[in-house]
């Protein structure tokens, strides 16, 4: 069943798409996919993701740099994803945030390049696309220091922390994991949610879902992640749970909602 899908993060400007990139995107639209946003990591991928956002009217744009990339960010970095964000595709700043996952990780520069976009995103009103993995408390420190709306993406914590992220008025960007047998964490938070606050994304190519692991990620497996989350649940179709994460999208992006 076709069901009228959102994919809040996605990475199509990466190079595994370079051969067929016109003709995935184009697939994806046809089979029920109404809206993509394509995120940023670095000033070139922000620029990347602006590109491509003028170029289909399903797509939309989020600019920032990733923690990982905090380490080697350009001179004027920042003025340059201020501009990019001034682009009328634009709908939020990110994918930004902390990544504590590797042993040797500069938390300090991470936390150096997090907080001006946290900033910039407060100055130009436009909520963030946060990336959290294995930095939950000092991620919640920093944004109650800096509060505002947005999504975590790609949601895979313990759930008392997806629990506090809500609880920040928060959402939550859930995709592919939840159909791994390791979810357990992650039902748990899905289970008892509020759906106003459900964001749908793939990471995509990154994350495809478990009956298609070792592929590459596209935006239409989201159906079979609905039918997860609805099966998880028990109060909600999967036809629901993707009109509800679309009506979601538009609201935390301000869009038209003829999208």
């Amino acid at each position: 069943m076709q069901y009228p899908l959102s994919d809040v993060h996605t990475h199509y400007d990466e190079t595994v798409f370079d051969a067929d990139r016109t003709a995935v995107l184009n697939a994806m639209r046809d089979s029920g996919v109404q809206l993509i946003v394509n995120s940023g990591s670095s000033v070139p991928s922000s620029r990347r993701s602006v590109e491509l956002a003028r170029d289909f009217d399903f797509m939309r744009a989020s600019v920032g740099v990733f923690p990982l990339e905090a380490y080697t960010v350009p001179e004027g970095w920042l003025e340059q994803i201020e501009a990019l964000a001034r682009d009328p595709k634009v709908v939020a700043i990110g994918e930004i945030g902390l990544d504590y996952f590797l042993p040797d990780a500069d938390r300090e520069a991470q936390k150096r390049v997090f907080e001006p976009q946290l900033e910039l995103a407060a100055r130009l009103g436009l909520p963030v696309v946060i990336h959290d993995r294995d930095a939950d408390e000092d991620m919640l420190d920093m944004l109650r220091r800096h509060p505002v709306p947005g999504m975590i993406h790609r949601f895979f914590s313990q759930a008392q922390y997806g629990f506090a992220f809500l609880d920040m008025g928060l959402s939550l960007g859930i995709g592919p994991a939840i159909t791994y047998p390791n979810a357990g964490h992650l039902v748990e938070v899905v289970r008892a949610m509020p759906l106003d606050r459900l964001l749908l994304e793939t990471d995509c190519p990154f994350l495809p879902t478990c009956s298609h692991e070792g592929q590459r990620a596209t935006s239409d497996m989201l159906a079979e992640v609905a039918e997860t989350i609805a099966r998880v649940r028990g109060d909600v179709s999967a036809a629901e749970v993707a009109s509800i994460a679309l009506a979601n999208a538009k609201r935390l992006f301000h869009l038209d909602e003829s999208l």
